[in-house]
């Protein structure tokens, strides 16, 4: 009777054991979640990583116009709306120092900050870099009374058409965070301060987009923006 039961037992073990399962591979759905997370998460250090880097902002002690206190009296100058107005309407050219496109800046510009942050984040300006085909835009502020900078990079490229005519691109998809350099979907979170700075120049602006239009070209160089009326030869053809 014993050896009876003593099978019954190991016959039971034997079933108990072939009953268990290993649990189901995740499906693709799932898998499309858990990675999205990963990813989320990645992303998010990322851009904390950042935002870190950005309060080792840059030196702008070779910004021609630069000066610690933005908002000290800054002498008259020339108002670069009218000088951008009578090249335009003259066809003549204009030549713009990197010091005066700040002096002008800093004449023209309220720069203060507003919203949630303003307990803690003071404005300290907004300054131009000009470098060889690039103008760079900086937007300076102290937070929690550090320095702290980030800038977009325009880089204009200028094609000849078959017809006469002149095709202008300003690319802005890069950009720095402090003095580390960020790409276009970073940029899209600072977007919006950029948008308010084009906002408040639309004026000037779209004076020298009406410029490029009248087939303007552009020249950056380091420390100096040309606007000339067109020369033949001196554009490369569309491809």
């Amino acid at each position: 009777m014993a050896e009876k039961d003593n099978d019954t037992g190991k016959r039971n073990s034997s079933s108990e054991k072939t009953e268990r399962k290993s649990p189901p591979s995740p499906t693709r759905k799932a898998l499309f979640f858990k990675n999205l997370f990963y990813l989320s998460l990645l992303g998010l250090v990322g851009i904390g990583l950042l935002a870190l880097v950005s309060f080792d902002p840059q030196d702008l002690s070779d910004v021609d116009g630069y000066v610690e206190d933005s908002s000290a009296v800054i002498p008259g100058g020339p108002n670069l709306a009218n000088l951008l107005e009578n090249a335009a309407r003259n066809k003549n050219g204009v030549r713009l120092t990197e010091e005066q496109i700040n002096n002008y800046i800093r004449r023209t510009l309220k720069f203060e900050q507003g919203g949630w942050f303003e307990s803690f984040v003071t404005a300290r300006g907004v300054w131009v870099r000009l470098q060889e085909n690039i103008v760079e835009v900086i937007i300076e502020r102290e937070v929690w009374g550090k320095r702290h900078t980030i800038s977009m990079l325009l880089e204009p490229e200028q094609t000849a058409q078959e017809d006469g005519g002149i095709n202008t691109t300003v690319s802005r998809g890069k950009g720095k965070w402090g003095r580390a350099k960020v790409l276009n979907g970073f940029m899209l979170l600072t977007n919006s301060s950029f948008a308010s700075l084009r906002g408040a120049y639309a004026a000037e602006t779209q004076q020298i987009w009406d410029m490029f239009r009248g087939r303007f070209q552009i020249k950056v160089s380091d420390g100096v923006l040309e606007l000339s009326p067109p020369e033949e030869l001196s554009l490369k053809p569309k491809a």
